[in-house]
Formats: C-alpha cells, sequence, structure tokens
C-alpha cells in the first residue's frame, strides 16, 4: 500500500500534480528505443563532358626525327550554295557566260530545246531584253543580243540565256514554251527589230505603227521638235542645250528683262512664223 507513496516522493510536486515528468520521461525512453536514422542525400549524376576530337595534323619530320612543321589535314567542304545553277548549265550542255549574273551562252538553234528542258525542271520566264554592242567598247561575237531571264520560283534559282544574233538574224519565239513571252518579245521586236519566228501576233507594242526604224539600236537617228506652250512660250532644243552648258543666258522664248519685272515689252513672245529661227 505504501510502496505507490514511495515512489511519488522522489518527483517534484509541481511535475506530479502536471504529469509533465512522466511525459519526458516516455518521450525520452522512446527516443532511445528508436534507432537514429542517417539523412541521405541523393547528388545529382555527374555529367561527363566528351571533347570533340581534334582534327588530325600532319607533322614534317627530318631526317634527324626532330618535327619541324605541323600543318592541319584538309577541312570538310563549306556546303554548296542551293541556288547555284553551275551543275545545270552544265547538265544541259551549254557554255557558262563570263558576267556577274549566272548567264549560259546558248545557240539560236537550240533556244525553244533549252528553254522545254527547263520549263519541266519547273522554271518560268520573268523578262526578255535585247542588246545593241555596236558601239560597244570591247568585241562581241555578234552585234545584237537577246537575254531571257529564267527563274524557278520554289528553290529561288536564276539563270539567264544569251543569245547572240546578227542583224536581220531572226529568232525562235520561246511563245510555244510560256505564254509570257508574247508581249516581253512583242517589246524587243518593236524597239531592237528582232524577229520572233512562231510569235503568234508578232506587231508593235509602244511605238507608233508609222514609225519607221527600231528606238534603241544605237544607229537610231534622234530628232527633236520645239515645244510651244499653251500661252506661247516655247523652248528650242538646240537653245536649251547651250543654256545648260552657259553659252548662253535664254533657255526660253522669255526674254531677261520680263522675267525680271523690267522692260517695255509685258507681253510674252510668241513662236515665230516657221518655228524658232
Amino acid at each position: 500500500m505504501t510502496g505507490g507513496g514511495d515512489d511519488k516522493k522522489g518527483i517534484p510536486e509541481a511535475e506530479r500534480l502536471t504529469g509533465r515528468g512522466g511525459g519526458m520521461q516516455s518521450s525520452q525512453s522512446q527516443a532511445q528505443a528508436k534507432p537514429a536514422q542517417a539523412a541521405v542525400r541523393a547528388d545529382p549524376p555527374a555529367i561527363i563532358v566528351t571533347p570533340s576530337p581534334a582534327p588530325p595534323v600532319e607533322v614534317e619530320v627530318t631526317a634527324s626525327g626532330a618535327a619541324v612543321g605541323r600543318a592541319p589535314a584538309s577541312m570538310p567542304a563549306p556546303p554548296a550554295d542551293p541556288r547555284d545553277v553551275t551543275g545545270l548549265i552544265a547538265e544541259l550542255g551549254l557554255t557558262e557566260d563570263d558576267t556577274a549574273e549566272p548567264t549560259a551562252l546558248v545557240p539560236s538553234e537550240r533556244l525553244r530545246e533549252v528553254a522545254e528542258s527547263l520549263k519541266e525542271r519547273g522554271f518560268m520566264l520573268m523578262d526578255t531584253v535585247g542588246l545593241d554592242y555596236l558601239t560597244y567598247t570591247q568585241p562581241r561575237p555578234k552585234r545584237f543580243a537577246v537575254l531571257h531571264n529564267i527563274y524557278h520560283p520554289y528553290d529561288h534559282r536564276r539563270l539567264f540565256l544569251r543569245v547572240w544574233l546578227d542583224d536581220g538574224e531572226a529568232l525562235d519565239s520561246l511563245y510555244p514554251v510560256w505564254k509570257a513571252a508574247n508581249y516581253l518579245e512583242r517589246e524587243v521586236y518593236d524597239l531592237m527589230g528582232v524577229e520572233f519566228v512562231g510569235h503568234p501576233d508578232l506587231r508593235k507594242v509602244l511605238t507608233p505603227d508609222d514609225l519607221e526604224g527600231h528606238p534603241l539600236r544605237k544607229d537610231f537617228p534622234l530628232g527633236e521638235t520645239p515645244t510651244l506652250f499653251r500661252d506661247g512660250r516655247f523652248l528650242d532644243p538646240a537653245a536649251f542645250r547651250a543654256g545648260v552648258t552657259g553659252q548662253q543666258s535664254g533657255l526660253t522664248g522669255y526674254r531677261g528683262e520680263l522675267r525680271r519685272g523690267r522692260g517695255e515689252d509685258r507681253l510674252p513672245p510668241v513662236m515665230p512664223e516657221g518655228g524658232p529661227k
């Protein structure tokens, strides 16, 4: 009966009333009973960097065995330009012209054949121009040249076809291959005088029907006509050129005093009968 009282004598009164002592002892005993758990931290996997192999080098060795120089091995060639048409020109059996833009020299008898081959590859006709090399400083195979601008709309390849022609030499029309050649060839015919065989409607497109000759030829004569204005002024081409070069002071039919607000003549002069003298 007295055993329970004796056990509680050693516990302070405050702890015995609140039960803190028993709780502390219980928790301490539980902590002693549980095994200690070590914290485990997973380290991230190591990143292994493999250096790219260096390009092989060539070592020059003298007879004594000493290295005298190192030369890097040949590097891979850069990727080819997808718009390069050098291989296409060779595939068509043509000769590449020495120009800034990719240009192929086409014999006149092979023009339509080459055009059909290019159309099968997806090319289209963009423009056609004529050139006159009559007064050119460097010699050319023939006086005239017709240049066709051929373009691929998907891979953006461009190729010019140059055909050399003599005066009066006709050229096959590309209208049967590309309908875009209709007005392009009519313009070259009108301004340069090149006839296109097989064109369905080869006639003038820019100049009047009664105009003789072809204005873009180097030997086409240049004529001048005085310009008459509504109020009576006129512009004489010869006097205009002389005034621009400083040979004369007046460029028009107006007198200098009238332009400056002085002088007795207040009426502008009119074109003299029969034109300027």
